[in-house]
């Protein structure tokens, strides 16, 4: 009896649309081939909703993916495809030359035509990743993570000082020895270590207090910085390798799509609130892997999205074996609204 019971509930197609899962996320992170030289490939994605400071509140996260070098760049809101494009050459091709290939989210700022169009021209690949999912392999995830961290740390109350701390993060991220090259991205990618503020400072001495202050303040800054960074990333890798699951699917199985913000806009048109909508849709059946955590699905003609997605948004669907009309959804009734009360009282 219990065991008919915990299949009975298992199998119920609401309660598989309704309740989130309580496991590890699924789809262990997958590395792309790694480049044989500095900025030969990057990856490239916004961190937006930052106060707006002289027009600007996102930022723009470039990171080369053979030296880990980050480059972070103030963009307005809406940035849109010229302005991205402007910011990048100015930032990326005009130093460093222009990359071979490009990873980036599926975000209408990459996906425009002129974009699309431009990086064709240039010989420049747009990789597009999988649809939902920003990062094949979390490399910028884990950076916007870690800037947004370091910006927390040192914000005033109002945070409109993030533009002013953006400088720093950049240089003191670089300066970062990391653990996969065991350089510093400056060396990594420029073939040197910059001089730090402190090492001006014993150079100068005494002879321009105004510098020296300056100096140390900057080191002193760079130093907490560096700090927090190391912490940072050291927190982020512990979460990153506890929150995972390997999950497989095969060609065939029926599976749930969860439904992310970005999805429900694309496919209702309704006013409602996140919070009183179903968590999943579904089931659909699995048409194709593609690589390694990822699954193009049949979707429903009404869903007119992207169809491949990240195996961290699917869930296996629970079948029912012998009495199939269970899974028809049955919801409520919708409320009758008042205006037909009141045609009905006049009657």
């Amino acid at each position: 009896m219990e065991q008919d019971m915990e299949a009975y509930v298992r199998t119920c197609l609401v309660c598989q649309q309704d309740k989130t899962e309580k496991r590890k996320e699924a789809g262990l992170l997958q590395p792309l081939p790694i480049p044989s030289r500095p900025w030969q490939s990057v990856s490239m994605d916004f961190i937006s909703g930052f106060p707006k400071v002289g027009g600007m509140s996102t930022i723009l996260v470039i990171v080369d993916r053979f030296s880990k070098y980050g480059v972070f760049v103030a963009a307005p809101d809406s940035c849109p495809a010229e302005v991205t494009a402007e910011l990048f050459f100015k930032n990326v091709v005009k130093p460093f030359g222009l990359p071979e290939d490009i990873i980036s989210d599926r975000d209408s700022r990459f996906t425009g035509r002129f974009w699309t169009a431009l990086f064709k021209i240039l010989g420049s690949d747009l990789k597009f990743s999988i649809a939902y999912h920003p990062q094949t392999e979390g490399q910028t995830e884990r950076m916007n993570a870690l800037l947004e961290e370091y910006l927390r740390h040192y914000v005033t109350a109002s945070q409109k000082n993030w533009l002013e701390l953006l400088d720093v993060a950049h240089f003191c991220y670089n300066l970062h020895q990391t653990s996969t090259t065991g350089m510093t991205p400056f060396e990594s990618a420029l073939g040197f270590q910059p001089l730090a503020p402190h090492q001006v400072m014993a150079r100068v001495g005494g002879q321009y207090p105004a510098a020296v202050r300056f100096a140390r303040d900057k080191q002193e800054l760079i130093e907490e910085a560096r700090d927090s960074l190391a912490l940072a990333q050291a927190r982020m890798k512990r979460q990153v390798d506890q929150r995972r699951r390997d999950v497989q699917f095969q060609v065939g199985d029926l599976v749930m799509l969860k439904l992310t913000p970005q999805i429900w806009k694309k496919i209702s048109t309704k006013s409602v609130h996140r919070g009183l909508i179903p968590k999943y849709d579904g089931p659909f059946e699995v048409m194709h892997k593609v690589g390694e955590v990822a699954y193009r699905l049949k979707l429903s003609e009404r869903l007119k999205i992207h169809p491949t997605f990240h195996v961290s948004f699917l869930k296996r669907f629970n079948q029912e074996e012998f009495d199939a009309s269970r899974q028809q959804a049955k919801r409520a009734p919708p409320t009758i609204r008042s205006q037909f009360e009141k045609a009905v009282e006049k009657i």
